[in-house]
């Protein structure tokens, strides 16, 4: 069931992500909601649902947005990594090691698009990005992380469980 409730909550983001957060931009940068989610999903409903969804969100944002195929799923193939080398330990640390994670996952992920788009000859200079896109959009994306990750744990079983526990 949950990843029924997944793979529709990354179409969705998928497609507000492009279609209406560029109507919204604050200075001109918009959040990675797909990458959000993700970091999310991952630290809350645990590695088993989101290594089915990392792959799934990356193909669907490489099918909405204007990036050359594949950087979507190349740029999202960290978090899976990153999780992987920190151990199933992520959920336990709280909002603190969301926040960090997805500090370090926001870094990564635009680095990574940076990077493809200099393979590709469109990028300018790496400075400029880091200073004045990479680390905005970065705080942007902790800032819609903690009001999903609170969502997210009002959601999860586990929790609801534990209440009554």
């Amino acid at each position: 069931m949950s990843y029924y409730v997944g793979i529709t909550l990354l179409f969705f983001t998928a497609l507000i992500e492009v279609s209406v957060l560029p109507l919204f931009r604050v200075y001109g940068l918009q959040p990675n909601l797909t990458l959000v989610l993700l970091i999310a999903w991952l630290i809350i409903r645990g590695e088993e649902e989101a290594y089915v969804l990392i792959p799934i969100g990356g193909v669907l944002l490489g099918l909405v947005e204007s990036a050359p195929m594949g950087t979507a799923i190349i740029a999202l193939a960290p978090v899976a990594v990153l999780q992987e080398i920190r151990g199933s330990k992520l959920g336990q640390g709280g909002v603190a090691m969301a926040i960090a994670f997805a500090a370090v996952m926001s870094v990564v992920y635009n680095f990574t698009y940076l990077f493809v788009f200099t393979l590709t000859g469109e990028s300018g200079n790496w400075l400029v990005a880091t200073t004045d896109v990479i680390l905005p959009v970065t705080l942007l994306n902790i800032v819609v992380l903690v009001p999903l990750y609170f969502v997210f744990s009002v959601v999860n079983p586990r929790y609801r469980r534990s209440l009554y526990a």
